[in-house]
């Protein structure tokens, strides 16, 4: 049971530092897992540092980035361009600047990228 809500503006701006360093897709789980099923603050710079660290990153340079405001004016875009396109919740998934919310099925993601012209992948269950 959640309790606590955290700023996600420093997590969000590890993430485009990891996505720097090639690892975002490592660093978006790992955020994932800490919040959701660790029930850790990822706003805060310690959590995200060790994060880092534990990915094999310089959790220092991960600090800095933090402190000086590296990547905030890119997450502050990203929150703009979100709220233009009218991302009101999490999760939401972004094709094309389309949005779709919340969880869905497989065939739902299929008919939206076919909706804006994208071609589909074969669904993760029929490989």
């Amino acid at each position: 049971m959640r309790t606590h809500w955290y700023d996600s503006t420093p997590a969000h701006e590890a993430a485009k530092w990891a996505e720097a360093q090639g690892q975002a897709d490592a660093m978006r789980h790992a955020l994932f897992r800490a919040y959701f099923v660790h029930n850790q603050n990822i706003g805060s710079a310690d959590i995200l540092v060790k994060l880092a660290q534990d990915l094999g990153l310089e959790g220092a340079d991960l600090r800095v980035a933090l402190e000086e405001g590296r990547y905030h004016d890119l997450v502050q875009e990203q929150y703009a361009e979100s709220r233009e396109i009218g991302v009101r919740a999490v999760p939401t998934f972004v094709v094309e600047r389309h949005a779709m919310e919340g969880a869905h099925p497989y065939p739902h993601f299929q008919q939206l990228m076919a909706e804006v012209g994208v071609q589909p992948v074969e669904s993760p269950e029929s490989s």
